[in-house]
């Protein structure tokens, strides 16, 4: 009021005042000229001396800048790195100057780039630095022209900008993206000792860019190796994931290929086309396609070849009965016995009905299943088999993802049905279907379970629960729940099956007896306590790991190659053996923490390294506002890495459904037997399947969460990920003779720790290593464990 003005009091009372006030060493008094004169027409204005009169610097300022501190920074501060064809670097001269001068100038010679070729020379510890990371480690000299060893400090560097149109420009800038070390520009030239004539062909040859017939290439490399059959299902699996621009060139190119196994049985060219075409049809029908789908030639309507009935129908009556899982109903145990013979009677009298088989991991749900499918089926019924996860659905003789099989729409809500037609095969299949199985139906949300009910009465025309049919669902509530994308607590519980209408029409069958564990009681019992949430805990939920299952955590070395060598012991000796590598692995809560344990796993893998780049495209980006390196650098959970190392003999697991009729599941795991540029050739290493041989193509894969990036990232990638080491959620339903836990950090979701433990036998077979997060006055090994008991609770 004294002034008449608003006044802003600031209270400096704290270490902040400090910035508070120096912040005006760059605030200068404040001044502002207002010249008014109408009447003066050509009025001139002097910028200098209005600058000179408005500038002021402070004695402060004036200290800052003659002792040459720095007046500002950039964290991280980034440095553009020059990028420039041999001999078409950017040279500055004056007018005046010599143009014979310039050309022998020795400094315009040497820039960024060449200087970093000269340091590669001379300086062996520096060839393993790419070219974008020199400056974490090297400072520019502008003066000198010279990249020195740096002694504090971090910089990042950036390569300028390159875009496909700029051609080889664009080609070295991918090449100096991947590659460490080289000396010249040669040696960007220049993959497995021969020398190419342009950055481009060098890249195609490192398989840096993707080629323009990278699947004929693919049907080609696979041709020198395996049998036709095999090349007729890595045809079909290419028309259905790898978006063929030509499918007919592709099929008149490797025809040959593909019918030379008929060709010496059949000297009729018509019946050959016709075997061959009708191979692949099955193919493609056992993965949802038709051959009219594809531009390829129709089979020839005299060739006698009889389809009768329903192709899915026909599948499942083809279902090999093992005598070792008809006689499992002599090895069953109390629990199981009760099970099976309460099932099998509704199977006898043809009564409806839905049980639930509730049991711990390890207490011989899955045998169960293999005895009751058998029966079934030896009985000439149609037993279908599915589950939520591939590893379970391929443990059982003709299992399939439940999501295949009933063509389960992915965004469920309350009112959702099963995409499947009323005439189609699909549904003459549930109609015949005497029993169906559906394992780890306790990971799939409510609304899927909801919506086969409502598909199945609407198919079948039964107003009761799954359409009258027996259907029998199993699983273990203590293990991971369904994934509610960044959904709260109460919306996970919610998704649970026990929280639908359903759970109460459906009879509960109780598996107590831990066959997994049977020559450890002591084990078994700690497993439910932890499962259960009745563990004695600290601090509400901080459990005790017992001592001999614990790995020591110490921070003066790495304590995860303690955990590799007790898990992995004399990898380098039994790395070749299968049953060593499928019966152990390492498990934890992340990607990241799990690529990790991977990454210093394949270096002690035995053999040569294979590496495979992805190639990545932001779809949308019609601005190349996103560079390609950006997009490679990119960790998606559900997507191969863009760096894949690979090995003979390896371990790896599939990350999508590809052939699950074939054990090509989401969660498969495989062994490594043979690499080319464009195709990969696999063994299946557990289930029903394994030991048979497959091939794996680059497959064009998209995030499942469409709005994770502000644009949409396509990698194209195999399909594949190392999996010496898995997440906890991508080992659920596995036994892992062998099993380690990694816990850099506590679990954080319902089941987890419960789920990582319960994959092995025994304690003794069983190792912890945990981080601690939170220290207690009690000795031992404490980490957290998340339950919630109102998912276990029965009302």
């Amino acid at each position: 009021m004294m002034f008449n003005c608003h006044i802003n009091v600031e209270a400096c009372s704290s270490i902040t005042s400090v910035k508070y006030v120096l912040k005006y060493v760059y605030k200068g008094h404040d001044k502002q000229v207002v010249h008014v004169d109408p009447g003066e027409t050509e009025l001139v204005i002097n910028e200098i001396k209005k600058f000179q009169d408005a500038r002021y610097v402070s004695p402060p300022e004036a200290i800052w800048r003659i002792f040459s501190f720095a007046l500002s920074q950039i964290h991280p501060y980034v440095m553009a790195l020059q990028l420039h064809l041999p001999n078409k670097q950017m040279v500055r001269f004056r007018d005046d100057d010599i143009m014979t001068d310039i050309v022998d100038r020795e400094r315009d010679k040497r820039t960024m780039l060449t200087a970093f070729f000269e340091r590669n020379k001379v300086d062996r510890s520096a060839r393993q630095y790419l070219y974008k990371d020199f400056p974490k480690n090297y400072t520019w000299n502008p003066s000198s022209r010279r990249w020195n060893p740096r002694r504090q400090g971090s910089m990042r560097g950036r390569l300028v900008s390159a875009n496909p149109a700029e051609g080889e420009r664009y080609y070295l800038r991918v090449i100096l993206s991947h590659i460490s070390g080289p000396t010249c520009f040669e040696d960007l030239y220049t993959v497995n000792g021969l020398l190419h004539p342009t950055f481009r062909k060098a890249a195609l040859e490192r398989g840096l860019i993707e080629t323009d017939d990278n699947l004929s290439q693919c049907l080609a490399e696979a041709s020198l190796f395996q049998f036709p059959g095999a090349l007729r299902r890595l045809f079909a699996t290419i028309l259905i994931y790898c978006e063929p621009g030509d499918v007919r060139k592709l099929w008149d190119d490797h025809y040959d290929s593909f019918s030379e196994d008929y060709r010496r049985q059949c000297e009729s060219v018509d019946q050959v086309r016709n075997m061959v075409l009708t191979d692949i049809m099955i193919f493609l029908q056992s993965m949802g396609k038709t051959l009219v789908d594809f531009d390829l030639p129709k089979i020839n309507a005299d060739a006698n070849l009889q389809f009768g009935g329903f192709r899915e129908v026909q599948e499942e009556y083809s279902v090999v009965v093992e005598e070792e899982h008809l006689r499992a109903r002599d090895s069953l145990n109390s629990d199981q016995k009760y099970a099976y013979n309460e099932i099998m009677r509704h199977v006898d009298d043809d009564c409806p009905g839905v049980f639930f088989i509730d049991g711990p991991g390890g207490t011989g749900k899955t045998f169960l299943y293999k005895a009751l499918l058998a029966n079934v089926r030896s009985r000439g019924f149609i037993a279908l088999a599915t589950a939520s996860s591939g590893v379970a659905a391929n443990n059982m003789p003709g299992g399939r993802t439940a999501h295949s099989r009933f063509k389960i729409p992915l965004n469920l809500d309350n009112n959702s049905m099963c995409n499947i037609k009323k005439q189609s095969g699909a549904a003459q299949l549930l109609r015949n279907a005497k029993i169906i199985i559906w394992d780890e139906a306790s990971m799939a949300k409510r609304q899927a379970v909801e919506a086969l009910d409502r598909t199945m009465q609407d198919i079948i025309g039964v107003a009761l629960p799954f359409g009258g049919k027996i259907m029998v669902m199993g699983g273990d509530f203590r293990q991971v729940l369904p994934v509610v994308r960044r959904g709260t607590r109460a919306q996970i519980v919610d998704s649970s099956l026990r929280m639908s209408p359903l759970w109460s029409t459906i009879k509960k069958i109780r598996l107590t007896l831990n066959m997994r564990a049977l020559t450890d009681p002591w084990f078994s019992g700690f497993l439910l306590r932890v499962g259960d949430g009745n563990e004695e805990a600290l601090d509400e939920k901080f459990i005790r790991i017992p001592d001999d299952m614990t790995i020591p955590y110490t921070d003066n070395v790495d304590p995860k190659d303690a955990l590799i060598d007790a898990i992995f012991p004399s990898l380098q000796i039994n790395g070749a053996d299968s049953d060593y590598i499928i019966s152990r692995a390492i498990l934890s809560t992340k990607n990241e923490n799990v690529d990790e344990i991977n990454d210093k796993l394949i270096n002690k893998f035995c053999g040569d390294e294979k590496v495979y780049y992805s190639f990545d495209e932001a779809e949308d980006d019609r601005n190349n506002f996103y560079p390609v390196e950006f997009l490679n650098s990119l960790t998606v959970s559900g997507l191969p890495p863009h760096y894949l190392r690979l090995k003979i003999g390896c371990p790896i697991i599939l990350l999508r459904n590809i052939d699950p009729s074939n054990g090509l599941c989401n969660g498969t795991r495989l062994i490594c037997r043979g690499f080319q540029q464009n195709v990969i050739d696999a063994e299946i290493a557990i289930g029903q399947h394994a030991g048979k041989r497959v091939f794996l193509p680059r497959i064009p894969l998209c995030p499942s969460e469409d709005n994770m990036f502000p644009f949409k990232l396509k990698r194209k990638q195999f399909p594949v990920r190392l999996s010496f080491s898995m997440t906890i959620n991508k080992a659920q339903g596995q036994t892992i003779p062998n099993v380690g836990v990694y816990l850099p950090e506590s679990v954080f979701s319902h089941g987890q720790l419960y789920v990582a433990l319960s994959r092995g036998i025994s304690r003794g077979t069983t190792k912890v290593l945990v981080k601690p997060v939170k220290k207690f006055n009690r000795v031992g090994v404490y980490t957290s464990n998340v339950v919630y008991k109102e998912v276990l609770r029965d009302e």
